[in-house]
């Protein structure tokens, strides 16, 4: 009887000590997942950031094809000015869109239509990482003026 007493009690201990082998373990293990989460955030975010940027500028490349096609179409004597208008265009669609533009298209709304604040991109800081993941909206900005400013050249051309 004291044999199987001391059996059951052997046995006892080393299913606790199981137990906490398995708990360390999983603890680990939720670690390590927690850490390739972050990880795998911060990767999609930085990836995120360089698509749109990546993105923007072929948009406004498409300035230069504009202002090419442009000044095929005119006279000898007009390329200068045509190219300075294109040139002109995003320069005032930049100063717009970061004026108006931005807050009207992303502010809070009023009844739904347009926005009402963020004018002048006052809630976007460069490098103040406002949103804790290493990304402060600039690039979306950038990515939005870019079809602006792409917009104002096809219609002033």
């Amino acid at each position: 009887d004291k044999m199987e007493v001391a059996a059951v009690a052997q046995k006892s201990l080393e299913n606790e000590q199981l137990i906490q082998a398995l708990t360390t373990r999983l603890a680990a293990a939720e670690e390590a997942a927690a850490a390739a989460q972050e990880t795998a955030d911060a990767i999609t975010t930085s990836a995120d950031a360089s698509w749109l940027v990546i993105s923007g500028a072929m948009v406004f490349f498409m300035q230069a094809g504009f202002g090419m096609l442009e000044a095929g179409a005119v006279s000898r004597k007009n390329v200068i000015n045509i190219l300075f208008k294109n040139v002109l265009d995003g320069c005032c669609a930049a100063i717009a869109f970061w004026l108006v533009g931005y807050g009207f298209a992303f502010g809070d709304t009023a009844g739904g239509f347009i926005g009402t604040t963020n004018f002048g991109v006052s809630l976007i800081f460069n490098g103040s990482e406002t949103t804790g993941d290493g990304n402060d909206g600039w690039q979306l900005w950038f990515f939005q003026w870019t079809f602006a400013g792409t917009a104002a050249t096809i219609v002033s051309g």
